[in-house]
């Protein structure tokens, strides 16, 4: 009995101690940190060559992308919301001096502004106008192989967009000022017609020195005019609405005299110092990171290659 106990205690004292063992699963699996660093001591010049060669990529990789510089400007318009930025204006505007954002968007966007953006900066630069439905701000962003071109470009089309609006809010105030001038002429020709029956009584009351007579004529007058109310109260209702029109305008134009009234460059477009696509601190900050992660692939592959 005693021989068989030790025969059992011998036989399982191995199994016991089969965690601990050099040669155990637990003790083996993978790379160890000590035979990891054994192995960079061995192959450093491999790791920074890598390293190095990274590195070298990376900053290269300037010299080999043609450079991209990116300048903006931002244009304020006058707009329900930005309307106190603004100079104040007197008198009751027809509303053409508040303008809507999308419609804005819409004008840049438009063909015949470009083109005229264009005739005026030239077509070094690529220029995109940013803005939202609800902003009163557009911003022009404009991209070239120099800085200066892109800063020329920006600055260039957001002046050409203040001149042309201003151009065109003239332009049209002053043609449909113009049609509501022809309007109040053709009406006040319409009421001169019909109150020419009163006109030539007026002409009788002027020269009349008879008081009987000249009751007479007033009451006359009196009557007729009675008598064309119905057609006459329209022709000047109608031209009274015209002129208060016609004196709107007349603000507006006003106020039009500045031509930075609706919108002006609020932030010109500066010089580019860095390049849009890719600068030295990112390049080095990339090749360092990269060249840091293949180095140790390099290594842990040289690793890989010494095992038989």
């Amino acid at each position: 009995m005693l021989e068989t106990a030790a025969d059992q205690t011998s036989r399982t004292s191995p199994a016991r101690s089969d965690g601990v063992r050099s040669g155990s699963w637990s003790y083996d699996e993978g790379p160890g940190l000590r035979e990891y660093l054994a192995t960079l001591r061995r192959y450093w010049w491999l790791a920074l060559l890598t390293f190095l060669a990274v590195l070298a990529a990376s900053i290269a990789s300037l010299y080999v992308i043609d450079p991209v510089y990116r300048a903006e400007a931002e244009i304020l318009v006058r707009t329900e919301d930005s309307r106190q930025l603004f100079p104040r204006t007197s008198g009751t505007s027809a509303g053409a001096l508040i303008r809507s954002p999308g419609a804005e968007l819409v004008y840049v966007e438009s063909d015949a502004f470009q083109q005229r953006a264009v005739e005026a900066a030239g077509d070094e630069a690529q220029v995109e106008v940013r803005g939202a439905a609800d902003s009163s701000a557009l911003v022009l962003v404009a991209e070239a192989g120099d800085p200066a071109a892109a800063q020329e470009a920006a600055q260039t089309w957001a002046e050409t967009y203040v001149a042309a609006r201003h151009e065109s809010d003239v332009a049209e105030t002053t043609a449909l000022r113009d049609l509501l001038i022809g309007d109040r002429d053709a009406l006040q020709t319409r009421q001169q017609e019909i109150l020419q029956p009163v006109a030539a009584l007026d002409e009788a009351v002027a020269v009349e020195a008879d008081p009987v007579e000249l009751s007479r004529l007033l009451n006359q007058r009196l009557a007729i005019q009675r008598t064309l109310a119905p057609e006459l109260d329209p022709v000047e209702t109608e031209l009274r609405r015209v002129n208060t029109q016609i004196s709107s305008l007349d603000v507006d134009l006003r106020v039009l005299e500045d031509p930075q009234a609706l919108a002006y460059v609020s932030s010109a477009a500066e010089v580019p110092e860095e390049r849009a696509n890719g600068s030295m601190t990112q390049s080095v900050l990339v090749g360092v990171l990269a060249g840091l992660v293949l180095a140790g692939g390099a290594v842990a592959g040289a690793r890989a290659l010494r095992r038989p």
